[in-house]
């Protein structure tokens, strides 16, 4: 009997101990959490957005933004460019140079070990792609997407002065406003005879008035456009983004930037934005 007693107190404190030790587990123990992409979770792009949020109408929000857009009237910028397609085995990445002119003309340099891999200028009617390992030239309409072959990518150079120039997103549309708690939702709608047709939307953070988020759609109502926006900062009486994120999903095309040295609205010479053809280059027209 002394045993039996000896016996089921031992069976007792490994049950003790063994429950202890679980509870133990699941008491530290926490369920991973599943961070959404940065496409779909609007909050964590306001997570870092700190200050007391205002109260505007839509009238005050559109001259805003218009105003802050005016005011960049030229940028030039060290970037670090990340660019994923599905042609390319794997990502793009390389440094260089970026300049801008208020409204649509745009030049970018991109370098890796001290090589150029590419060289583009647009405005609001062309671009011209220089590749120099090829010796090509690739030009087309700016306002369509182009496959370039060697790169293994998909180009749609009108996009790009979207970066800037919200002015650009605004205008031909009526905006219908949507106020959140922390930020506003622009639908920008477009009217035809009998019909309205929702061409996109811009979010806007209540606290600094900062566009965050844009989608541009196609007209089936596919997003044909996403670009977000963040880590703004203020210089020379502008607010500008050290970060842009460029995607569209029909293409299962990413482009991010970051930005660094940035100087705003100091006079570039125009022929940086000017193309002009070496002896012995082949231009190659796109469709």
């Amino acid at each position: 009997m002394q045993n039996s007693n000896i016996w089921l107190k031992i069976y007792v404190m490994r049950s003790f101990f063994l429950c202890a030790i679980l509870a133990s587990g699941c008491a530290t123990y926490k369920a991973q959490v599943t961070q959404k992409p940065s496409w779909e979770d609007t909050s964590g792009l306001l997570r870092n957005v700190q200050g007391d949020v205002k109260n505007l109408s839509l009238q005050q929000i559109k001259e805003d933004l218009i105003l802050k857009s005016s005011k960049i009237t030229t940028l030039r910028a060290n970037i670090d460019i990340t660019l994923t397609t599905p042609d390319a085995k794997a990502p793009l990445r390389c440094n260089g140079l970026i300049l801008y002119q208020n409204p649509n003309h745009l030049r970018a340099m991109g370098s890796k070990l001290a090589t150029t891999l590419f060289d583009m200028y647009s405005d609001e009617r062309k671009f011209y792609l220089y590749i120099p390992i090829e010796n090509k030239v690739y030009t087309g309409s700016s306002n369509a997407f182009h496959k370039i072959e060697v790169l293994g990518i998909n180009i749609f150079p009108g996009d790009m002065a979207y970066l800037f120039n919200h002015r650009e997103i605004l205008e031909g549309y009526e905006p219908v406003i949507e106020t959140w708690p922390f930020y506003w939702l622009l639908h920008l709608m477009e009217a035809k005879e009998t019909n309205i047709n929702l061409k996109g939307n811009l979010l806007i953070d209540r606290i600094n008035a900062d566009i965050f988020r844009c989608e541009l759609f196609e007209p089936d109502g596919a997003v044909r456009l996403q670009i977000l926006f963040t880590n703004y900062v203020s210089m020379a009486g502008c607010k500008v983004p050290q970060r842009i994120d460029v995607r569209w999903p029909k293409y299962d095309t990413t482009l991010n930037i970051i930005f660094s040295d940035v100087i705003l609205n100091k006079k570039l010479d125009p022929k940086v934005f000017s193309f002009a053809k070496s002896e012995g280059v082949e231009v190659i027209t796109l469709d």
